[in-house]
């Protein structure tokens, strides 16, 4: 399936439809460990990253908590509306780095909970996540937020603890009205947020370098009709591409980021 979409993808570009720029990354595999920052363009959520990483261990929450990574708008790129919610759906389940690869099994039944903005605490564990949506905050006058949610890390005699290793949860953003459960605008794909428990630097990045390989290399959403790939080659050079479907049964390329090519 992915050669059709790289063949639709160099009929595209050699058609004449490429308009956008070539954003180099940061870094090897885009990884951030700044705030997520969204943006908003129609119906749909745009992300600096789909993939943070970050430390249990915050100087204020001990060492099973983190308020990192935060969520700002990203106002100058495109605001919200405001009195509208930010909001955020689990999505999969929690895994864990057991040194050489990620696993559905936890070592010590640990679980992940987020408390959101009312309170609320959403759980995510090897077996699945709570079906209910949290609350990141309210959108301000500028169309725009900054909140830190809580993150914390239990085992299994619900106590804040975690055997050493890293750990993966992934969500996504949306958008709605006050006290409604209804998206205005969402994002095309998940976000994935690794947690280090106690390991080495070297050792979570490998982790880390690991995880960006776990989400499928290609994503189609009907409602936005926005195909995501998260590697291609054109011209030499490796590419996470953006396209949208067009009326005419084509997809025009609308962004391209450059990536380092991987083994």
């Amino acid at each position: 399936m992915i050669n059709k979409w790289i063949l639709i993808f160099m009929i595209v570009a050699s058609g004449g439809l490429i308009s956008t720029a070539i954003a180099a990354e940061d870094d090897d595999h885009g990884l951030h460990t700044e705030d997520i920052q969204p943006w908003r363009i129609g119906a749909e959520i745009f992300v600096n990253s789909t993939l943070f990483e970050t430390d249990f261990g915050d100087l204020g929450g001990g060492l099973f908590a983190t308020d990192d990574p935060g969520i700002e708008v990203n106002i100058q790129q495109g605001a919200f509306t405001p009195g509208n919610w930010l909001r955020f759906q689990p999505v999969g389940q929690l895994l864990y780095w057991n040194g050489t690869q990620w696993s559905e099994t936890m070592p010590n039944g640990e679980r992940i909970e987020i408390t959101d903005a009312l309170n609320s605490t959403i759980s995510f564990r090897s077996s699945g996540i709570d079906e209910i949506a949290g609350i990141i905050g309210e959108i301000d006058s500028k169309g725009g937020l900054h909140e830190h949610l809580s993150f914390r890390i239990f085992d299994v005699s619900n106590t804040l603890n975690g055997s050493v290793g890293a750990y993966r949860i992934q969500l996504k953003l949306f958008e709605s009205a006050p006290q409604s459960n209804t998206s205005v605008s969402t994002t095309a794909t998940p976000i994935a947020i690794v947690f280090n428990r106690g390991l080495a630097s070297e050792n979570f990045e490998s982790a880390v370098a690991a995880a960006a390989d776990l989400d499928d290399i290609a994503a189609f959403v009907a409602e936005s009709g926005l195909l995501t790939i998260q590697r291609v080659k054109a011209f030499g050079t490796y590419y996470k591409v953006k396209l949208r479907y067009t009326e005419n049964n084509q997809f025009q390329l609308i962004e391209a980021e450059e990536i380092t090519a991987k083994n």
